[in-house]
């Protein structure tokens, strides 16, 4: 408590009636979804290749069945599931290469912050909801798959 003796010398958090914080919303409002999505899948294209050019030195190739591969898992992932890779019909060095990229890639959304103002003076920053990573990796899905029927 300031008194004569003890100035206040720290700012109140929030003085009554002034400066209340906005009570949080449910999920972060992205404006434009279209061109944000288009932004996350052109961070994820830059990941991809990083890894596809680190992968030539081991002569293994990230093709569009291994990149379905992590998209499938990553999207399981995104709705819960366990995000398991079905490296069933790919040797030890392609598996590892394959879960070296879905083990970045699943980082991702919690990396892509969006920021709403809660105050005068404060900022929340909410990672990416799974709905909308989720729309994400089908538009990332239907750029690799130039051949899938859309």
């Amino acid at each position: 408590m300031p008194s004569e003796d003890h100035p206040m010398t720290i700012r109140p958090l929030f003085e009554i009636n002034e400066d209340e914080p906005v009570p949080p919303v449910d999920a972060p409002k992205i404006v434009d979804r279209r061109q944000e999505a288009k932004r996350v899948v052109k961070r994820i294209t830059s990941i991809i290749d990083d890894h596809r050019h680190a992968c030539l030195a081991l002569k293994v190739t990230l093709g569009e069945s291994e990149l379905n591969i992590v998209i499938d898992a990553l999207r399981d992932h995104a709705k819960g599931g366990p995000g398991t890779l079905d490296l069933s019909n790919h040797d030890e060095i392609q598996s590892h290469c394959l879960s070296r990229l879905f083990e970045e890639l699943v980082e991702e959304p919690s990396n892509i912050l969006y920021a709403t103002k809660t105050g005068a003076d404060s900022i929340r920053y909410d990672a990416m909801e799974s709905s909308f990573w989720i729309e994400c990796l089908d538009l990332l899905q239907k750029i690799n798959s130039p051949n899938q029927n859309s």
